[in-house]
C-alpha cells in the first residue's frame, strides 16, 4: 500500500508506478459546487474520469478483475472528503493498494460468507 500525498491545489495530477514498472497517471480535482473530490486514471490505454472519491476499501473494487491495482480512500470519521483541505489537514488519506492488498482487502471487508 502507498500513500498518495495531496496538496491544497483543486487539480491535481500524479503518476504511480506500480511493482511492475507500469506507470499510472491519475488525476485529482475538487468540485466546490458538488462539494468534493473527483479522479480519473489511465490504464491498458483506457481512460477512466469524473469518478467521486468516497471513503471505500478498494474504489475500485468493480474493476478488479482486469486492474492490477487499487485505491483506498480513508477518513478520520468514516465521511465522505468534502473539503480542499481534507488531505493537507490529515483529514483524508488516500492509497494505491498492490494486488496483495487488493486480495488482503477482499478477503478483509468483502469475504463471503455462509449460512
Amino acid at each position: 500500500m502507498y500513500k498518495i500525498d495531496l496538496g491544497n491545489e483543486p487539480k491535481q495530477e500524479i503518476t504511480v508506478m506500480l511493482d511492475d514498472n507500469s506507470r499510472i497517471p491519475l488525476t485529482f480535482e475538487y468540485r466546490p459546487n458538488q462539494i468534493g473530490w473527483f479522479f480519473g486514471f489511465e490504464y491498458n490505454n483506457n481512460k477512466y474520469t469524473n469518478i467521486r472519491l468516497t471513503t471505500s476499501y478498494n474504489i475500485l473494487r468493480g474493476y478488479m478483475n482486469w486492474l492490477p491495482f487499487g485505491l483506498r480512500c480513508d477518513t478520520l470519521d468514516g465521511l465522505e472528503p468534502m473539503d480542499l483541505t481534507d488531505f493537507t489537514s490529515g483529514y483524508a488519506t488516500i492509497y494505491v493498494l498492490t494486488p496483495e492488498d487488493v486480495n488482503t482487502t477482499e478477503s478483509m471487508y468483502y469475504a463471503k460468507t455462509t449460512a
